[in-house]
Formats: structure tokens, C-alpha cells, sequence
């Protein structure tokens, strides 16, 4: 089986993603499926017989998250925070190890990976989700050059943790 790749950056790296609606829901008994780009972000749809089982289990997210640990600071509320750490990235948003951020704060953040030339500036993040020491945070804003930096560091975590390309029968 040779592996399906986004139609518009060409990494093998896609995911199945949650279906919306009517239409996707029909083109589904047909095999056809809605895939996300783990790096572009690019959402296309492709036959692909083995994702019915796959998308039988509700996953929300889009985008895998991967572990990792990078260094990152934060403003929020004018202030801001240092010395944090994200334990998962992906595309779409992180984890960050911190408390006291309510849901729904909009913040900047900083990210220090030890693989890129430069820091990876997020101008604008939301918390979605509060656990007992971190938050669930998602990406609103990255400025293009900075979004290319994380699809590198992206890229890096899918290659190095042994994740498998989506395979096409």
C-alpha cells in the first residue's frame, strides 16, 4: 500500500479527521474521508478503505499531539510567565505546565525548542482545557515565518517518534 500524502505540501503526514455534516457523513460509506496535514494544516478529502474503523472512535482533535519537551514563556494579563515547559505540541496548540490560567485567557507565547535557529512566536493563544498542573492551550495566531519554524519542529517529533504515515489501499 502506498501512502497518502497532502495534496498540497506532499508529506505523507496526514490524519483522518472527525466528519462535518451531511455530506461528509455520506461520503464516508463511500470511503471517501476528510484528512487533515499534520504540517500544512491543509484539509482535503481521498478514498481510503481502511479509515472507517478508524474514525468509528470520536476524536476531536485534528492534529496529533506529540510529546515533547520545550522551553516556552508566556504573556498573560500583562505578565509574564517564564520558566514553563510544553510537554505536547502539534500544529494546533500544546500543553503547557503551568496553573492559574482560567479557560478562555488569551495569551503570547514563546517557544524555545532546542532543534530550531529561532524562537517560535505564537501571537495569539487561547486555554481550552485546565488540569491539576497544566492547560490545554490552541494556536489562534502564527505569523508565517514562525509557523514555518514549528512544522520543522513538528516534522522533527513525527520522524524521530516513529509515527507511520496514513497508508492508501
Amino acid at each position: 500500500m502506498k501512502p497518502l500524502h497532502c495534496p498540497n505540501c506532499g508529506t505523507p503526514f496526514v490524519r483522518v479527521t472527525h466528519q462535518n455534516g451531511m455530506i461528509e457523513h455520506v461520503l464516508n460509506q463511500l470511503n471517501v474521508f476528510p484528512f487533515r496535514c499534520q504540517l500544512c494544516m491543509n484539509k482535503f478529502r481521498a478514498f481510503h478503505r481502511e479509515s472507517r474503523q478508524s474514525t468509528h472512535v470520536f476524536d476531536r482533535r485534528q492534529f496529533k499531539r506529540l510529546p515533547t519537551s520545550i522551553e516556552a514563556e508566556f504573556l498573560a494579563d500583562n505578565r509574564m510567565q517564564s520558566m514553563n515547559r510544553v510537554t505536547d505540541i502539534s500544529m494546533d496548540g500544546c500543553s503547557l505546565e503551568t496553573t492559574g490560567l482560567p479557560r478562555g485567557t488569551f495569551l503570547g507565547m514563546v517557544l524555545n525548542p532546542k532543534q530550531a535557529d529561532e524562537a517560535i512566536r505564537i501571537e495569539t493563544a487561547m486555554v481550552c482545557s485546565i488540569r491539576s498542573s497544566s492547560v490545554g492551550v490552541r494556536f489562534l495566531e502564527v505569523p508565517l515565518p514562525d509557523q514555518r519554524r514549528l512544522s520543522h519542529v513538528v516534522l522533527g517529533l513525527l520522524v524521530s517518534q516513529g509515527h507511520r504515515p496514513v497508508s492508501n489501499a
